[in-house]
């Protein structure tokens, strides 16, 4: 990986009128620490950019093999590719598209979304967790580390990612995934200050999931996730929010990986077996306001 935290040099990577209202503005960016503008070259094809010497890998997981197809051209074998996406599973396509020595996994915690064409509504804080690879030891995690902090965004290296990767799963896998079926905020699934008892049936299959894949996530862990939620109130979920907007739902990456490691290890996952079915009916469908 070559050395970019001398002079960072920005390329972003966008679509249709996003993109086109980014390279007539900037990008635009309403921001709870203060509104600002970013300049930058942008394209919806990565091989037009100057090749980068870090990707920060953040699609949607049904869009991960079309990304991964765009940024071949331009990955070489200095590239490190940080994948901050949801789920469990893209990281290890990136490992089979690239090598694990060129990918690291990390998570983000942001609240942020696109407003409008250009403009991104920034509305709760961001942190970034990262962990290492063949490759890039503590060093490079660090330099990945400093990127953000210069950016004034929390972020540290892991010391056990797969851990940090599934508490943030069974955040999205429980609470993304009630929003989205029920077309509910998170205060509606704390009715009278209780939590909805679903959720304490989807933390148990959860926990046994990760255990058979040797991941130390215990029911405390849940439950801590899930009480501290009942303060976001009527928070709107990424899910809901595509839900309400019309978008894809990104449901298979949580309730369709979560019933894929059921089935591989031989475990009954009745409670996401139901919710996968009422989302997957909710997309075939296409009509998000049941």
């Amino acid at each position: 990986m070559g050395d970019f935290s001398a002079d960072i040099n920005l390329s972003l990577v966008a679509r249709g009128e996003h993109l086109a209202a980014i390279q007539k503005n900037g990008l635009n960016v309403k921001s709870i620490d203060g509104s600002f503008v970013v300049h930058a070259a942008a394209s919806d094809r990565p091989s037009e950019l100057p090749h980068p010497d870090l990707i920060l890998f953040t699609v949607k997981t049904f869009d991960t093999e079309d990304a991964i197809s765009q940024i071949r051209p331009v990955v070489s074998h200095e590239t490190v590719i940080l994948t901050l996406q949801n789920g469990l599973e893209n990281r290890l396509i990136l490992d089979d598209a690239f090598g694990k020595e060129q990918v690291v996994p990390g998570i983000c915690r942001i609240g942020a979304r696109i407003s409008e064409p250009g403009l991104i509504s920034h509305t709760d804080p961001a942190s970034v967790i990262v962990g290492t690879n063949q490759r890039t030891a503590f060093d490079q995690t660090d330099t990945i580390c400093s990127l953000f902090r210069r950016a004034e965004v929390k972020c540290r290296v892991a010391d056990d990612i797969r851990r940090e990767i599934w508490k943030k799963f069974s955040w999205n896998a429980i609470f993304n995934m009630l929003t989205a079926a029920e077309n509910c905020t998170v205060e509606a699934l704390f009715e009278k200050g209780e939590p909805d008892p679903r959720m304490s049936r989807l933390a148990d299959e959860i926990v046994k999931t990760a255990k058979a894949e040797g991941v130390d996530l215990r029911r405390n862990d849940l439950d801590k996730i899930i009480n501290r939620s009942s303060d976001l109130g009527g928070f709107i979920t990424s899910t809901l929010h595509d839900r309400r907007e019309g978008k894809p739902l990104e449901y298979d990456a949580f309730t369709g990986a979560l019933l894929r490691l059921g089935n591989k290890h031989g475990l009954e996952l009745p409670e996401f077996r139901k919710l996968h079915r009422r989302l997957e009916a909710l997309s075939k469908i296409g009509f998000f306001d049941l």
